[in-house]
């Protein structure tokens, strides 16, 4: 189900709250499959599980991940290993981001097959953050993709495990989170 929380732009930046890893990687078999199948190029910053259990779905609907890598229409990037490159004293720093994400993004859209040079990215840092307790930068990463998104022009898709918002401070946040994204998937509480 979705929730338009923000509809005033036509950048697609969505939440997805889910219940197990399965429901996680259908979601993104939907989104992932349908980018590389107009030519759009697609980044996933995934933890390892999340990337395995991704890759093995793909390759079951016979997907060539390993020529889409070879390509540079499908990157996969491990999510605690990225955000090391751009945090500093347990925050993001900005003009770290810009330089990792904006590379990383430019070359996705230099290897996208259509005219449109679209790129689609799964992100879950901003997960890894919420469950190492670290609320605050996870908002402030939001953010920071928000004005990536607005600048290069992408569609973006976040997850969060419902399970990571267990006591009524975290729950309450879940306002917070939704109001940085333009689509919510699924119950958020």
């Amino acid at each position: 189900m979705y929730l338009v929380v923000n509809a005033a732009s036509s950048v697609i930046h969505s939440v997805h709250f889910y219940e197990h890893d399965e429901a996680l990687v259908q979601r993104l078999r939907s989104i992932i499959a349908p980018a590389i199948d107009v030519g759009n190029s697609v980044i996933v910053v995934a933890t390892e599980q999340h990337r395995q259990q991704l890759k093995a779905v793909l390759v079951s609907d016979d997907v060539d991940t390993g020529i889409l890598e070879q390509q540079g229409r499908l990157t996969f990037a491990d999510a605690h290993e990225l955000l090391a490159t751009f945090m500093a004293d347990g925050f993001p720093d900005r003009e770290r981001f810009v330089s990792v994400m904006g590379n990383l993004t430019a070359r996705a859209r230099q290897s996208a097959w259509n005219a449109q040079r679209g790129i689609t990215v799964f992100g879950e840092m901003v997960a890894v953050l919420w469950e190492q307790g670290n609320r605050i930068a996870a908002l402030q990463l939001e953010s920071l993709w928000n004005d990536l998104l607005y600048d290069r022009e992408f569609h973006l898709h976040c997850a969060y495990q419902r399970n990571m918002f267990r006591t009524n401070a975290e729950a309450a946040m879940i306002r917070a989170i939704c109001d940085v994204h333009s689509h919510v998937v699924g119950r958020a509480a």
